[in-house]
């Protein structure tokens, strides 16, 4: 289902060459450029991939991952992944990291309720592109959900409600070595400070 995007920094070249020298960059001329992957590139019109996030890293050459679940984005989440149903975390799958990447986690927001947890996971290889569902990958550490729960919790939005929820893998650039069982606020706060790359995918759930 993966596809990989091979990324590289584009060189920026003149159209006319008069024959003159451009003048040195002065020291407080500075710039970031931002660079995305093409539309006709395969892999972004894949389906099977849902949405692409960019680097947050300053100062270097933004790069488009993407990331890909059991659904289409923004389109409706299996009951098999809530608490209606067997309340199972999804497979997902992903672009290979970029390079500088230590470890990659994965958290679950509720976009109508971020203060309740529903997935915060760090420790996961560098190199992995994939996680099977329901699957804590050796290393891997978990923090505790909304419900006190290590790992997991399913979407559960109030009778009549339909809630938006947001699946990001972070690319990280250190190890956080909470442990299992840090309060999921916390990892999650330290995942997004130590982030450097992210790709999302979204989907919604309500209940009757």
């Amino acid at each position: 289902m993966l596809a990989a995007i091979t990324l590289a920094p584009m060189a920026v070249a003149a159209c006319n060459d008069d024959g003159r020298t451009l003048r040195p960059a002065g020291p407080d001329q500075t710039g970031t450029v931002s660079t995305t992957v093409a539309a006709s590139d395969p892999a972004v019109s894949d389906p099977a991939f849902d949405t692409v996030a960019t680097t947050t890293a300053p100062t270097t050459v933004l790069s488009s991952y993407l990331v890909a679940a059991p659904w289409a984005d923004a389109a409706p989440i299996p009951a098999r992944h809530t608490c209606d149903g067997d309340d199972v975390a999804p497979a997902l799958s992903w672009t290979p990291a970029p390079a500088g990447t230590v470890e990659i986690a994965i958290t679950m927001v509720d976009e109508q309720n971020p203060d309740f947890g529903h997935w915060a996971m760090s420790g996961i290889a560098a190199d992995a592109i994939e996680l099977a569902e329901g699957e804590v990958p050796a290393g891997a550490e978990r923090g505790l959900n909304g419900r006190g729960e290590l790992g997991y919790a399913g979407p559960c939005p109030p009778a009549g409600e339909t809630h938006t929820y947001r699946i990001t893998v972070h690319h990280l650039a250190q190890q956080l070595e909470l442990g299992d069982g840090a309060e999921g606020s916390d990892l999650v706060l330290a995942i997004d400070a130590a982030t450097v790359a992210t790709a999302e995918v979204s989907g919604s759930y309500s209940r009757t």
